[in-house]
């Protein structure tokens, strides 16, 4: 506030110090001849700065009582009543420094004087309630942009953290049920997936405040999400990694990709006795970053529009960090299977940068 009042005073004085040089201009350019350089910057320089502290009053004036709709009469009154003010004081400095600047060689009547002050004064105030008006409503709307952009920041944070919320749970409940089937035939196997449980639940609690991780993150979440996995399928679920090393300090939101593994797992190979393959794929294309997740499962119960929790938390999630900025797209096929591709922009992590 302290430094807009200051920015205030600076544009006001330095207008009013460039309308006194004009006039001065001009009135040399009239009176030529008649009267000296020097009285004409004098007089003409000193209205221009008596305007400053009337603008300024003005200014805030305004801000006090604008022409508003429901109390647009009401406002009127009150900035009249400013105007008249403005035109009586103007005449009374008029009178009170016209011994110092000289503006009449015999100061008038305080009838003439407050005349002349109305005729030459009431549209120069005027004039600059209509710019203190617009002034007044475009920091209003910038205000207003503001704090629509904060509350849309702030609804979107609240959308991220609901939809993991939901995902978080998800995906640990999955990992202690095949867990727990594990569990009464195979000792040795279970103590193995419960210690990827613990990475799983490290990686969550470590990264639960944030929207955004490296992708070398969520790879290593995949690893310990499908070793769990593999213990349980054993040879059935084949998993393949194909990552350029250079892309693991990328930034991609939390939770993007596990929740896509989880489903093929869940729905191209669990089902089926015969061995399955799931793949992810991270490239990078003209400052975008690609990513794939794909399974040669049958692609029937992928094909369902937002079926599952990955597909449709992860293309929410995405809507909620990038706006429009992404591509999300779901290809089925029975001959080949599933893939979820998705597109963002190619951006690191301060801190991996």
């Amino acid at each position: 506030m302290q430094r807009q009042t200051t920015l205030t005073w600076l544009w006001v004085s330095a207008w009013w110090l460039l309308t006194g040089l004009v006039w001065t201009g001009q009135m040399y350019e009239a009176f030529s001849g008649q009267v000296t350089s020097s009285y004409l910057l004098r007089t003409e320089m000193a209205k221009a700065v008596l305007w400053i502290p009337f603008t300024l009053f003005l200014l805030w004036w305004v801000g006090r009582h604008p022409m508003e709709r429901g109390t647009l009469l009401r406002s009127i009154g009150w900035l009249t009543l400013a105007v008249a003010g403005v035109i009586v004081m103007r005449a009374l400095c008029t009178a009170a420094f016209n011994p110092w600047i000289g503006w009449h060689e015999q100061l008038p009547s305080w009838t003439a004087l407050l005349r002349t002050s109305f005729l030459g004064n009431l549209l120069t105030a005027w004039m600059i309630i209509g710019v203190a008006h617009a002034l007044f409503y475009a920091q209003r709307e910038r205000l207003r942009q503001r704090q629509h952009a904060e509350l849309h920041s702030q609804l979107s944070q609240a959308r991220f953290e609901a939809l993991s919320a939901r995902l978080d749970p998800h995906f640990l409940f999955n990992a202690l049920h095949s867990i727990s089937e594990v569990m009464h035939r195979d000792v040795a196997s279970a103590d193995r997936m419960v210690v990827g449980l613990g990475g799983l639940l490290r990686q969550s609690i470590d990264g639960g405040s944030t929207q955004q991780t490296t992708l070398g993150d969520q790879i290593e979440l995949i690893e310990n999400y499908v070793g769990i996995e593999q213990v349980r399928l054993g040879p059935r679920l084949r998993f393949y990694l194909d990552v350029d090393e250079s892309l693991c300090s990328v930034a991609v939101p939390r939770l993007l990709l596990q929740p896509l593994v989880e489903n093929a797992i869940r729905y191209a190979v669990a089902p089926r006795m015969t061995p399955g393959s799931i793949r992810v794929t991270a490239r990078s294309h003209d400052n975008r970053l690609l990513l794939e997740v794909s399974d040669d499962g049958s692609g029937e119960t992928a094909a369902i529009p937002g079926h599952g929790v990955g597909l449709a938390g992860t293309r929410a999630r995405l809507q909620c960090l990038y706006g429009d900025d992404f591509r999300f797209k779901v290809e089925t096929s029975p001959a080949s299977g599933t893939c979820v591709h998705i597109d963002l922009p190619l951006q690191r992590l301060p801190e991996a940068a």
